[in-house]
């Protein structure tokens, strides 16, 4: 009896330790796993974000064209060097209109090649004012083509009625403006896009008509009165996307890139599979026999998607839990992974709260707080301010200066901050404070403060001629007050102190209506 007894204790102790080791084993493989998502989670964010940089400097020059083309709508789009190119387009009688010999005084690379259907317009017509607006866009597509280089193939006007403006020049012999071109996906998804924002639009993949190869156009279009007068657009060769995506493809897994129509844009397989499900996702899914992540690009039409297939991913898995010192080698492999994963989670906890460029804290960071409820203990007073045209700055010494600038601002707004204060990068060259307990009497000392430091600081050892203010409107703290209307009460507040001259500081007093 007791031999059968001592038999069975050991036939349930070994069943134990089967249901142990195979409760570690999948433990284990369930660790492993998360640890493969969080892994690839953070290499797929950071492909997305550096995509993201890619599309916004391209965004950023198109934005800049277009403000400068609108303001030259409101004046007088003619100017010296307009007069002077529009003096050389000839009209040919097989061509219609061409700028194939540019000005001989002109520097290299200013301008391109205007071509588009003839006669001349009349002088003093709307045609020969756009044709003249297209001409002076000539420095700013010269400087996009060279800040942006291998990231653009063309920067071009087209406007309404029937004529292109292409940079590089390119002469009229190897392109040449049709009609056509109004039928092609850039032109028909800008008509056809609702676009009041007047946000970038991204096209369908296409064939370049110089023959460069498959592209997509960014383009932002340009309005007048409400009535469309052209489009300002950008090409990038989908050969470009393919190399950039190849270079962020991580060890394991494949990348997609795909437009708002759920085209592809780059592959890092021959022949990409497009999965069904493209919901954006914060986690990892099964879809489809695959493990699948889908990011939205932030501020793009784009989806970044990552799939893992089930045999790489349980090869991978495997080859992390060796046979050998099962029990001992898991429990270390749990806690390296774990230590990985913590450090991995901090790193992406802080690039979710903070401004890549100055450090500062960003919006994220303060929908955190909110929820928290920590504004209400803090009794936060919200104080807003930017730089005072600092479009100036950035056209007449660069934007690396403008970066600089906005490092520093940051720099000398923390030397006047309070512990219990917080410093948020709301966007450009506008900064956001939350200050503790902050009263309208704190408030106006801070605000001063801030303003003679920054107005006293020696902003000509950054560049010579540099002069930097800025302007403040603050709220003080209102207890049930919501966040939102407390930060479009400085807002306004910070809008009135540049209507009555900046760099100066204004407490909200009430909106005017």
């Amino acid at each position: 009896m007791p031999n059968m007894s001592d038999q069975r204790f050991f036939t349930r102790l070994t069943w134990l330790l089967f249901a142990l080791v195979t409760l570690l084993i999948g433990l284990t493989l369930r660790q492993n796993l998360k640890q493969i998502e969080n892994l690839y989670q953070s290499d797929t964010l950071n492909s997305a974000i550096h995509l993201r940089d890619q599309f916004k400097k391209i965004e950023v020059f198109l934005e800049a064209m277009r403000g400068q083309a609108e303001e030259r709508l409101r004046s007088d789009p003619q100017s010296t060097l307009t007069r002077q190119l529009y003096r050389q387009i000839q009209q040919q009688p097989d061509k219609g209109l061409v700028l194939d010999t540019l000005p001989a005084n002109l520097p290299a690379g200013l301008a391109g090649n205007l071509t588009g259907a003839g006669p001349l317009p009349p002088p003093g017509s709307e045609r020969e004012a756009r044709i003249h607006l297209a001409l002076s866009l000539s420095p700013l597509l010269g400087t996009a083509s060279q800040h942006l280089g291998k990231e653009i193939a063309w920067v071009y006007f087209t406007g309404v009625d029937d004529f292109i403006y292409l940079y590089p020049w390119l002469p009229s012999s190897q392109f040449q403006f049709s009609s056509s071109v109004y039928d092609k996906h850039y032109w028909q998804d800008a008509v056809m896009s609702p676009n009041p924002t007047k946000t970038t639009i991204l096209s369908r993949p296409y064939e370049d008509f110089a023959g460069l190869g498959t592209m997509v156009t960014m383009s932002q279009p340009l309005y007048k009165d409400g009535a469309l007068v052209g489009m300002i657009s950008m090409d990038v060769l989908l050969a470009r996307l393919q190399q950039q995506l190849e270079q962020l493809t991580p060890a394991l897994g494949e990348y997609l890139l795909l437009n708002q129509y759920h085209q592809v844009l780059a592959s890092s397989v021959r022949e990409p599979v497009i999965p069904g499900d493209l919901a954006p996702s914060r986690q990892y899914r099964w879809r489809q026999g695959a493990l699948q992540l889908t990011l939205a690009i932030p501020d793009t039409p784009l989806l970044l998607v990552h799939k893992v297939t089930l045999l790489p991913l349980a090869w991978t898995m495997l080859g992390q839990s060796a046979p050998t010192l099962l029990a001992i080698l898991f429990m270390l492999l749990a806690a390296l992974s774990n230590l990985r994963s913590h450090r991995l989670n901090q790193r992406l906890n802080y690039l979710s709260c903070h401004d890549a460029l100055t450090g500062a804290f960003n919006r994220h960071y303060l929908v955190q707080q909110e929820q928290a409820g920590e504004l209400a203990r803090l009794r936060a007073g919200i104080l807003m301010f930017d730089a005072d045209h600092f479009k100036r700055v950035n056209d007449h010494f660069g934007h690396a200066v403008g970066d600089i600038v906005l490092i520093r601002l940051v720099q000398i707004c923390q030397q006047h901050l309070g512990p219990s204060d917080r410093l948020i990068r709301w966007g450009g060259e506008e900064f956001l404070l939350l200050i503790g307990q902050g009263d309208a009497s704190r408030l106006s000392d801070i605000a001063e403060r801030l303003r003679s430091a920054v107005a006293n600081h020696d902003w000509a050892a950054i560049e010579s001629g540099l002069i930097v203010t800025i302007s403040l409107g603050y709220h003080p703290h209102q207890a049930h007050l919501p966040l939102h209307e407390a930060v479009r009460r400085a807002d306004v507040a910070l809008y009135q102190a540049k209507a009555n001259g900046r760099n100066r500081c204004e407490r909200w007093q009430g909106d005017a209506s």
